[in-house]
């Protein structure tokens, strides 16, 4: 009867442990979110961000920049916290290989969202400022109409090329997403070269009639 009870107050103190966690991680997440938010508009950051097809995507999401990068903020540190609570629920009732396994999803998921995260992000921005340089060079009315498809599948490439890189850096592996992607690759690229084939077509007809 003793071991029983001693038994359900352990219980008791890991689940009531867990929910401090869980509560204390969840106001920490509010209040980082808050801060995240609050910074990106004070700094410029939201307004920078959105000059990037990055901050423009996430503008038509229907979020600001700044609240977007406060949730992302929010719900990791929400899950890490939640994933630690239970890692220490699981210790102090006796499972601790269960308790290494929530430590080990923090390790590997978690943090390799993180750094995936941080990779797309600076990757996606490095990309549009090389397109933008792109488009500069046509800025004279049917260069830029010509460089326009052009730009944007060099876009799409780069994006792929990040977003691969950044998921292989992430600890998850890229060979099966590898295999898939590259017949769309070389569809979009003759599907490119058409384009370009077609409008040099058209210009030297035109200059033709003339």
């Amino acid at each position: 009867m003793n071991l029983t009870l001693e038994i359900l107050v352990e219980y008791l103190t890991a689940t009531a442990i867990l929910i401090g966690i869980v509560i204390v991680t969840y106001v920490i997440g509010r209040l980082v979110k808050y801060f995240v938010t609050y910074m990106a508009g004070r700094t410029g950051f939201s307004d920078w961000m959105v000059k990037f097809h990055l901050g423009k995507a996430i503008v038509r999401s229907g979020m600001s920049v700044g609240e977007f990068f406060g949730e992302v903020s929010m719900w990791l540190i929400l899950i890490t916290g939640v994933l630690f609570g239970l890692a220490t629920w699981f210790s102090l009732v006796n499972y601790p290989y269960v308790a290494t396994l929530m430590l080990d999803i923090v390790n590997t998921y978690v943090y390799g969202f993180v750094k995936a995260f941080i990779i797309v992000v600076v990757g996606f921005l490095l990309t549009d400022a090389f397109i933008g340089y792109v488009y500069k060079g046509g800025e004279e009315g049917n260069k830029l109409e010509f460089l326009s498809p052009i730009g944007e599948y060099l876009r799409l490439l780069f994006y792929l090329a990040v977003l691969i890189f950044a998921l292989d850096v992430g600890g998850l592996s890229v060979n099966t997403l590898t295999m898939i992607l590259i017949p769309v690759v070389w569809g979009l690229t003759i599907i490119m070269i058409i384009i370009i084939a077609g409008k040099i077509v058209v210009e030297v007809l035109e200059k033709a009639r003339k």
